[in-house]
């Protein structure tokens, strides 16, 4: 039997379900950096098999076993919160897709952590983020040969920059699955750091250095000073684990340095110094402050008149282009952005409440981060917390998709066991 029918052959286990559902969470894998069009087939199926065990209580303790007490409760916060908000809402639409997303928050943590933690070895969950992690780097093999080949053709730079080097991928979302793909290999790294041979390890580094590279192209500033600062806090955390490694380290944050240096010197469209022109007239010698600043303003403006309840589920928007208006913001009115800030966005939209749920959902990841010293669900929580300061994450797919799965997959990561013999016997 070949190495690679050994592997799949290890992977199953004596229960029916288990596998079955393992194999769509396979698929999910695999497309989520890529589309999120199959995540609803995805969900409908993984819930039907779930149901279809039946076995409720076994359920309920394997829940609490897994940690899934208090994150069922924030996650069922999250949930409802929206939905309550369906009262007070005047567009429909919106509100409805704000509810699809969250159901995510429901969908996989019933799959998840309901599963006993027996099932789980630690070979199961390392081929789930393998999978996520060889999808997210062809993604990005993919845009690096787009954009060299329209760059080549029109002879326009732009093509390796933001919005053009991302092709229909939103670059916030490119930049994270990125990042989080760039701390798989970084953790893989220090733990086989005396196991891994000089030749294989400068591959593992190379990758690291793709990757990295990807991250700037994607030129998501949000996106770039977070894998900045992640890469600085997991330097520091290799050093102590393995004081040896202090070189490399030191020659990633170098390289870091290095590529954000030379991204603001080349960029034909550098966004981090690019100037800001007034959204009150056409007047362009009248500068203003840059664009998310007038969002937060006019969204927090908004907040403070509808508390404490907010406006709605899916009125948040419309609530915005208002204030554009009452602040002669004429040119951010033709564009009907979301707040640009999950917790502002929660307090618009669902009040006092809902800003509350939602700073308590991110107790979940930080407090059994701290609880089991475990780096994955801390850096999660950061990950989280840089994203959702200047992106609504829960009222987009890619963001709600990535985190209702990665959080419980890395709770359960710390109740799994090795790999041993809990599996079939081939």
């Amino acid at each position: 039997m070949s190495k690679l029918s050994e592997y799949c052959q290890s992977l199953r286990t004596p229960d029916t379900f288990f596998n079955i559902s393992y194999a769509v969470m396979m698929f999910m894998m695999v497309t989520l950096p890529i589309t999120v069009f199959f995540m609803w087939p995805i969900g409908v199926t993984l819930m039907l098999l779930w149901i279809c065990q039946w076995n409720w209580h076994e359920k309920w303790e394997n829940f609490k076993a897994n940690d899934g007490i208090p994150y069922g409760f924030f996650l069922l916060g999250i949930f409802l919160i929206p939905v309550l908000g369906f009262i007070n809402s005047t567009n429909m639409p919106i509100a409805w897709r704000s509810f699809e997303c969250h159901l995510w928050f429901l969908f996989t943590p019933l799959v998840f952590l309901t599963t006993s933690a027996k099932l789980w070895s630690k070979r199961h969950i390392n081929t789930l983020l393998l999978l996520f992690s060889i999808s997210q780097i062809l993604l990005l093999v993919f845009l690096f040969a787009r954009a060299i080949y329209k760059t080549r053709e029109t002879g326009d730079t732009s093509y390796m920059y933001n919005n053009f080097f991302c092709y229909k991928r939103h670059h916030a979302y490119v930049a994270l699955y990125a990042t989080f793909v760039y701390l798989l290999i970084f953790k893989y790294l220090i733990d086989h750091f005396y196991e891994l041979s000089k030749k294989k390890f400068l591959l593992w580094f190379l990758l690291e250095l793709f990757i990295a590279i990807g991250v700037f192209c994607v030129y998501s500033r949000a996106g770039i000073l977070t894998f900045l600062l992640m890469n600085t806090i997991w330097c520091l955390y290799a050093i102590r684990i393995r004081p040896t490694t202090w070189k490399y380290m030191l020659s990633l944050v170098v390289f870091a340095a290095a590529l954000f240096t030379v991204l603001i010197v080349t960029s034909p469209n550098n966004r981090f110094t690019e100037d800001a022109f007034s959204f009150r007239n056409h007047d362009k010698t009248n500068k203003t402050i840059d664009p998310r600043l007038i969002i937060w303003q006019a969204a927090w403006d908004a907040a403070m008149d509808n508390l404490p309840w907010g406006v709605g589920t899916g009125d948040g928007n419309d609530v915005i282009v208002e204030k554009y208006h009452e602040n002669g913001h004429w040119k951010s009115s033709n564009h009907p952005y979301n707040a640009h800030n999950q917790f502002l966005f929660a307090l618009l939209t669902n009040g006092i409440p809902g800003l509350i749920i939602v700073l308590l959902f991110f107790y979940t990841p930080l407090g059994l981060a701290i609880k089991h010293r475990d780096i994955w669900l801390f850096s999660l929580f950061l990950l989280m917390t840089f994203n959702c300061l200047v992106e609504c994450m829960f009222d987009r797919r890619a963001g709600v998709d990535f985190f209702a799965v990665m959080i419980p997959l890395f709770m359960l990561k710390i109740h799994s066991i090795p790999y041993q013999n809990n599996t079939l016997q081939s």
